[in-house]
């Protein structure tokens, strides 16, 4: 077996001492554990952008994973520190929502973390990242049992995040992600749209948002029309807008959080 592996994800970005403290509390504990950083790049305070990477990614890392997620616009208030074990992997986050979409996408056991010997400090403070989760993702790579770290949950916060609508002649939909190219993924699924579709033969597709008219679909983004937004199916099988070698975010206006139609023409 090799080496475990903690993978951080975070909003603290690289120019303050945030990141290199988590790493120096793991590697305190566990100097052989492999640390990978996903990004700490996400907006500040943004948990649908770190719920949906989290989410993009996971499921591509070797079994037995540690994902150490600190986004949390509540340290030091009451909500609770969250562990989530599913049958291949691990997640630690506060409990502000973080991990919801992946607690139903794996139906992951969820416990709260109380293991309180194994904090660098057990008082609230303004770092729980570096002085409660890091340490217990840490000890978790060395092999400590569950019970030592966490008892089971008695409930969990979920993000307000809507699916989409569809009916007859059109599905509604919304932006839930900007990737750093300017792409926009949406919460539109292929299957849904292949439904859609097949309940509907014959019929072209157009994209509204706002005011704007997409009626451009691509396969990838080399084969897209030049200077011209267009939408396709991504990597993940989510409705993406795009514009080949640049933005489409800048150039529509857009962003997450805004609704979307899918319609037939």
């Amino acid at each position: 077996m090799g080496k475990k592996i903690i993978a951080l994800l975070t909003d603290f970005g690289l120019k303050d001492y945030f990141v290199a403290s988590l790493k120096g509390v793991i590697l305190s504990i566990n100097p052989e554990v492999s640390l990978v950083d996903i990004t700490h790049d996400l907006p500040d305070y943004g948990l649908p952008a770190a719920a949906f990477v989290l989410q993009a990614c996971y499921r591509f890392f070797p079994a037995g994973t540690i994902f150490l997620t600190v986004v949390d616009p509540g340290v030091g208030s009451e909500r609770h520190l969250l562990l989530a074990r599913s049958e291949r992997y691990y997640f630690i986050a506060p409990d502000n929502g973080l991990l919801s979409t992946i607690i139903d996408a794996e139906k992951a056991e969820v416990m709260e973390i109380t293991g309180e010997n194994y904090f660098l400090t057990s008082r609230k403070t303004s770092f729980e990242g570096r002085d409660k989760m890091a340490p217990v993702a840490a000890w978790l790579s060395l092999g400590i049992d569950l019970s030592e770290l966490a008892r089971p949950a008695k409930s969990w916060k979920k993000l307000d995040w809507p699916g989409p609508q569809i009916t007859d002649r059109e599905i509604r939909g919304s932006i839930i992600y900007q990737d750093k190219f300017g792409n926009l993924i949406t919460n539109i699924s292929q299957p849904l749209i292949t439904s859609f579709l097949n309940s509907n033969r014959g019929s072209s597709l157009i994209l509204l948002a706002g005011r704007k008219k997409i009626s451009e679909m691509a396969a990838t983004y080399s084969q897209s029309p030049p200077n011209k937004a267009f939408f396709m199916i991504n990597s993940l099988g989510l409705l993406e807008i795009a514009l080949y070698a640049s933005s489409a975010a800048s150039l529509l206006g857009l962003s997450p959080g805004d609704n979307l139609v899918l319609k037939l023409e």
